[in-house]
Parts: C-alpha cells; structure tokens; sequence
C-alpha cells in the first residue's frame, strides 16, 4: 500500500491556483473562510459589536463600516493578519507553503519562495504557528495513552584541543557538558483506538519544562487525561505518581524496546517528527519559541491523513479567528516575546484564544440557518 502522500487524495490544492488568483479573488476566499456567503460582500459580522447585518461597505478601499457601532473594519481586523503589508495572495500562498510542508519550513526558504525579506517570513512564519497554539484542542483525552519526553538545545560542541593531544585524550573521558538552554519537550499521544481511517496517534498534547519533572508530568495528566486511562511510558521515576489514578505500564527502554505489547512508540514517533523538524529543517530555535514548533509538529503529525486543500482551510480559518496576536502585531515596534512558556504557563488564559470556538459556532450556527432557509 502506497503512503498517502503519494496518493491523489493528498493533493487536492496546487501553488499554481493561489498565484493565478487576482487580489480581488483572494479577497473574496478570505471573506469566505471568515464570514461565509462570498456572493455578497456586505454580508459580514461586525469584529466590533458581534453583530451580523449588510454592512456599507467601500469598493475602493475594501473597508465596512458598521451600522451599529459605526466604526470601520476590513476584512484582517482582530485576525492574525491585522495590520499586514503582504498582498492578499502573498498571505495565501504562504499558508499553502507551510501545510505543503510535514516537517516544517524554515523563514529563509519561506523568503526565497515569495521573494520577500527573512524577517517579514519569519514573522509570518510565527503567525502561522500562534495560531496553531492558540486554538489547541485542550480537551480530555481517554484511553491509551503514550508518553514520553525529548530534549533539545542542551549539547555543547566539543573543544578541538589539535595542538595538544594529551588534553584531546582528557576531553574524550569526561562527560560532555550541557548548555544552559537545555528543555524538555513533554508529549502526550493519543492512540486512535476507534478510528478506521488513521493508524497511531490522533491527538498530541505538548508541554515544556527544564526537565522530565514529577510536578509536571502529574499536573498535564490530571488536566489532561482522564481518571482511569491506559499510561504507556518509560521508567523514568517522573510517571511514578501517575499510578494512582491511572493504569501506568512502563517499559524498559535498556532492555526492549517493546516488551510483552506495552511500549511509548506513539511518543518516540512524535520525538523523530519533532527532531526531524527543530534539527533538520530549523537547525536551531529559541526557547521562547520551542513550544510553538512542537506543537506545529503536533499538528501537523494529528492532521497527517488530510490533504493540502483541507489543511490549508484549517490553518487558514484558524488565522482568521484568533485575535490579533500581541507578540507579532507589534515585532516591527519592538513587542516580541520574553519569557519561556515553562510547565503548565503554556495553558494559562492568556495563551488560549477563546475567539476560534466562539466564532466556531457563530459559523455553525449560521451554516443552520442557510440549511434551514
């Protein structure tokens, strides 16, 4: 059986259709994937006050104006794309780029493919990945689930001692130093029991702390997991407190790597995804920003049996729900992100965007509405 990447089925949207898009076509799929109905364009929803009505709207500068609150909007406003400079079919084209792409792409291929600088790619780039982060699907998982953790950012290259062979001997005894950059990227894997379709894992929760810790492994599960799941780990001692209230099955990675059925293969396939991704393709990544990739890997390994043409509307709805993003709005002023998202900060209020699921059933709802009209 062939790898659904080399099916049909997984190329269902091609770079040459978004380019041959004029800007006022590429407007028109924007308004569809936002406020649906691209027919007519004064059909929106005010950002604004919420309200959905025919709104005035003016061709030259593509710009609304509510009849309620009478404030102005455009088509980007309280989007991930607010404020952009990019051409419509420039934004469109790079979304297509980073879903075409399984292990990623980095900002100076994403620069070359549209011609543009290697910061504004980056920060598009980011964009794209806040958006993923912030519409996670943080509901409880259920199950079997498989655990594991990966490290990155934590060797240091070693010293070339050439002229003195007596201290290259010394160096090659001891043992290597770590940088003090080294994290720890914590997965959860949930194994798609009752899925016909898909064969692994469907959902992958990601976390981040200086180490494997007890207190962080026990709070993702307690949040994460429910009471009562099959644990599948290593015997690391940070899953000991998990025995409680789960099933905890541990396996000894010195002497198997599977013993009698019960492994974390799930988890160690989604530590070469995301190795493949941070090493392979980006070389190297901030702290601040670690998180994001993984989850990019998360997503990217959960979505894995959709094709182009439906990830590219994912990614792309997901860009147009989120509010605007504060670290990446504002990068051109100097607003960037200082700190690390270490343990359970990652799924704090502030890191969770509640607009994807409020304007998820808005959509819904009005979808309904269409259907019963």
């Amino acid at each position: 059986m062939a790898h659904y990447l080399l099916s049909s089925k997984s190329k269902t949207l091609s770079l040459k259709h978004i380019f041959r898009l004029s800007e006022d076509e590429a407007f028109k799929l924007l308004k569809a994937n936002r406020w649906g109905n691209p027919d007519n364009v004064c059909d929106v929803c005010c950002p604004h006050c919420g309200i959905r009505h025919n709104a005035y709207f003016l061709t030259s500068r593509k710009r609304w104006c509510c009849k309620h609150c009478q404030r102005y909007f455009y088509i980007t406003t309280n989007t991930a794309f607010a404020f952009h400079k990019l051409p419509f079919v420039d934004i469109l084209a790079a979304i297509l780029l980073f879903a075409n792409e399984v292990k990623g792409i980095s900002a100076i291929t994403m620069s070359r493919h549209l011609n543009i600088s290697y910061k504004t790619a980056f920060v598009l780039c980011h964009k794209l990945r806040e958006a993923l982060f912030k519409t996670r699907d943080l509901t409880p998982m259920q199950g079997e689930i498989h655990e594991d953790g990966a490290w990155i950012n934590f060797t240091l290259r070693k010293t070339n001692y050439h002229k003195n062979r007596s201290k290259q001997r010394d160096s090659k005894t001891k043992f290597p130093k770590f940088r003090p950059t080294k994290r720890c990227i914590i997965s959860l894997n949930q194994h798609a029991s009752n899925d016909e379709t898909l064969w692994g894992s469907n959902r992958t929760i990601v976390a981040m702390d200086y180490s494997e810790s007890a207190n962080t492994v026990l709070a993702l599960n307690h949040q994460f997991v429910k009471q009562g799941s099959d644990i599948m780990c290593d015997e690391n001692p940070a899953y000991n407190g998990l025995d409680f209230h789960y099933n905890k099955w541990a396996v000894n990675h010195q002497e198997a790597f599977s013993a009698k059925g019960i492994n974390n293969n799930l988890a160690e396939s989604f530590n070469a995804r995301f190795r493949d991704l941070h090493r392979g393709v980006h070389h190297k990544c901030d702290n601040k920003y670690a998180l994001h990739y993984a989850n990019q890997a998360a997503f990217m390994s959960d979505n894995r049996q959709k094709s182009n043409g439906d990830l590219f509307s994912d990614i792309l709805k997901r860009c147009l729900w989120v509010l605007p993003l504060r670290e990446w709005v504002g990068y051109w002023q100097g607003n960037h992100r200082t700190q690390e998202l270490i343990g359970m900060t990652a799924f704090s209020s502030e890191e969770i965007s509640q607009s994807y699921f409020k304007n998820l059933n808005e959509r819904m709802k009005y979808e309904q509405e269409l259907l019963a009209a």
